[in-house]
């Protein structure tokens, strides 16, 4: 590896590390609701990878074990600079949700726990991150839900976590299942469902 190739690895981990560290205070309400700021640092500020590579990184991310937005922010600084932008992507993503909780446990959170400004302040985040999370979801699903078998399987999943007391990592397993049988199956079916303004195939 030459000198200016090493420096622009360099630079391009200093550029994940400080996205992520930005990105990283945004985690309240769990790892969903931190997708909409990767999405539009990554894809739509920075450009580094295309909507259909998040959606795509997502997908696999929420089907890994560990916290999502960890795997997310894994993969993708993987993706954009090997084994050193993994390291620098997840470094920055954890850094400051670390040092926010230690400095919380170590000074003020018992204090404030019945404190009714800090009260309604958390009332006040909760509907937001419902919004986050919806958001995330559309957005995989404008990516995601482009043919008849996709809608299926998302509509069976959603019954079975709804109705039955199944574990998730079943019903992954489960969607899996269905679609890798549809492709071994059907590889090369011509089948088109037309919606308006949009093609959709199987």
């Amino acid at each position: 590896m030459t000198w200016a190739t090493a420096s622009r690895q360099i630079n391009l981990c200093f550029k994940l590390m400080i996205s992520f560290i930005k990105i990283g205070p945004t985690t309240f309400g769990g790892g969903y609701a931190i997708l909409p700021a990767i999405e539009q640092e990554v894809t739509e500020r920075r450009k580094w990878l295309s909507s259909t590579e998040m959606s795509e990184i997502t997908a696999i991310s929420g089907a890994a074990p560990g916290g999502i937005g960890v795997n997310v922010a894994a993969f993708v600084g993987y993706r954009i600079a090997g084994i050193p932008g993994l390291v620098s992507a997840v470094i920055g993503v954890s850094l400051p949700t670390v040092l926010i909780m230690l400095l919380l446990c170590a000074t003020i959170a018992s204090e404030l726990g019945d404190n009714p400004i800090v009260q309604s302040a958390l009332k006040g985040i909760k509907p937001t991150i419902i919004a986050l999370i919806a958001y995330a979801a559309l957005r995989m699903g404008k990516q995601s839900l482009t043919r008849p078998l996709a809608w299926v399987i998302t509509s069976v999943c959603l019954l079975l976590l709804l109705f039955l007391p199944i574990h998730p990592i079943v019903v992954l397993g489960i969607g899996t299942a269905i679609w890798l049988i549809h492709e071994t199956a059907f590889p090369s079916t011509g089948l088109k469902l037309q919606l308006p303004g949009d093609d959709y195939s199987i």
